[in-house]
């Protein structure tokens, strides 16, 4: 009885006639020649809220640290942490990825874009300087910018501020991580890529952070669906920090100080996008 049931339905929905959809209201599959190249979405409605409105691309960015150093401090209370009162520049050339352009208005547009900062911890209290390991920091920067457009609208001077989103990380050095007094003396030990000098690893752990930003630059179209940007990107952010003593299993981490990474940079980006 049911299987007929199902025969007769689907036989009525076969005989049925087929009403068109309304013009404007099909999706692109359906559209013809009319179809846009975005499915489900209106040529009027691309031409109005995506047409010369958002660009997508790629870029380079040249960073370098603006707060590199703190005290000598032997009581360590004024340095980042512990006896680290330096970071260098690390991996100062890298990517931004995507570059993605708003324009929300004439004059305003919004910018979302992927970058990080990382550097090289040095401690003041060995004659060597040496590091601990290398702070890492990346993630998402939103920045809202004002225009002033000159040469006929294809030259656009811009200024604006923003957030960051930093995900943080510490990547220590194996000698450290292991214990040992100097990377020397882990070499005369025979560089051992596991066994620690006593019970347990050091480690720092970093949070995440929010940051702030101002920027200022120029974009250019050289043709209507290319646009060329220069920006200079100055990023305050100051990651909160834990030093302490990891024994594995037996007690997990135990947190010995706390502190903070102050990676303030400024960010050259030069990016290349498609305008829609």
């Amino acid at each position: 009885m049911k299987r007929n049931a199902a025969i007769a339905l689907f036989a009525l929905i076969a005989a049925a006639p087929f009403a068109p959809a309304e013009e404007g209201t099909s999706p692109y599959w359906f559209a013809g020649e009319d179809a846009t190249v975005f499915p489900l979405v209106s040529r009027d409605f691309q031409e109005t809220w995506l047409q010369d409105r958002l660009t997508i691309g790629l870029g380079v960015r040249f960073n370098r640290l603006t707060s590199k150093n703190r005290p000598e401090d032997t009581t360590r209370t004024k340095t980042f942490i512990g006896y680290v009162n330096r970071i260098d520049d690390e991996d100062e050339f890298g990517f931004v990825l995507p570059e993605i352009r708003y324009w929300a208005a004439d004059y305003v547009r919004t910018t979302l874009s992927f970058s990080g900062v990382s550097g090289r911890t040095r401690n003041f209290n060995t004659a060597t300087r040496h590091s601990d390991g290398t702070i890492d920091a990346w993630g998402p920067q939103l920045l809202v910018e004002g225009l002033w457009p000159l040469c006929e609208d294809t030259v656009f001077l811009h200024a604006g501020a923003g957030v960051m989103y930093a995900f943080c990380d510490f990547s220590e050095d194996l000698w450290w991580n292991l214990g040992y007094s100097t990377r020397q003396d882990w070499i005369d030990r025979g560089s051992p890529p596991v066994k620690t000098a006593a019970n347990h690893y050091r480690e720092i752990h970093v949070d995440d952070a929010f940051g702030y930003s101002l920027c200022a630059g120029v974009s250019w179209r050289p043709t209507p669906r290319v646009e060329l940007d220069f920006s200079l990107r100055h990023t305050w952010l100051e990651p909160d920090c834990q030093f302490g003593y990891n024994y594995g299993r037996k007690r997990g981490f135990e947190e010995l100080m706390d502190g903070e990474f102050t990676l303030d940079h400024l960010s050259v980006v030069l990016s290349c996008s498609y305008v829609f």
